[in-house]
């Protein structure tokens, strides 16, 4: 294949194997003798023997995907009540019913490629930690939604944009931050059901 994609770029890719076509959206981490390395959503990289690939084509770092403003705030409230995000002593009683944030990540973190790796805040089992002095959050992704739970601390900003970056390796369009009260910016604070 002529004209390889830049390290870090978001690419779909068509390739096939023993059992016919197959298509790949990932990050391209690098150019092998055996073949090109990629990033799946799972954060394994992969390598694609060159004599399997077919075509490329760059595809934007972080999708739009849907207007957050429109989701189910129910469904929300569930996703934030996930234990992997904070233990039962630390969760809000009712499941996650407390402030609800949203906010497109593509809006968050702009076109460009992130620049750090996801395996900065990868805790393993789907799930993300970041913990900058005196704010600390937890992420995990489910579909196209990134939640974050956080604490709020004077950096808690940049604990969620850390996350974030991490969800956008992950495939989530979307993120709900839960845990603070004051407005985060680029947020938008959704109104109790």
């Amino acid at each position: 294949m002529a004209d390889l994609p830049a390290p870090g770029r978001r690419i779909a890719l068509r390739w096939h194997d023993e059992d016919g076509p197959r298509e790949l959206i990932g990050y391209v981490q690098g150019a092998e003798p055996q073949g090109l390395a990629i990033l799946d959503r799972t954060l394994a990289v992969r390598l694609l023997p060159w004599s399997a690939l077919e075509s490329w084509r760059a595809v934007p770092q972080v999708p739009r995907g849907r207007d957050p403003l429109r989701a189910d705030r129910a469904l929300l409230d569930r996703m934030a009540s996930d234990p992997r995000l904070t233990p039962d002593s630390a969760r809000p009683e009712g499941g996650g019913s407390d402030v609800c944030q949203v906010a497109r990540l593509c809006d968050l973190l702009g076109p460009g490629i992130p620049d750090q790796p996801p395996a900065a805040y990868d805790t393993g089992n789907g799930t993300a930690a970041a913990d900058l002095g005196t704010a600390e959050g937890r992420a995990i992704v489910v579909g196209e939604w990134a939640t974050v739970r956080l604490s709020d601390g004077d950096r808690a900003d940049e604990v969620v944009a850390a996350l974030a970056r991490w969800a956008a390796y992950r495939d989530a369009r979307t993120i709900q931050v839960r845990g603070i009260d004051r407005p985060l910016a680029g947020f938008t604070v959704l109104a109790q059901p």
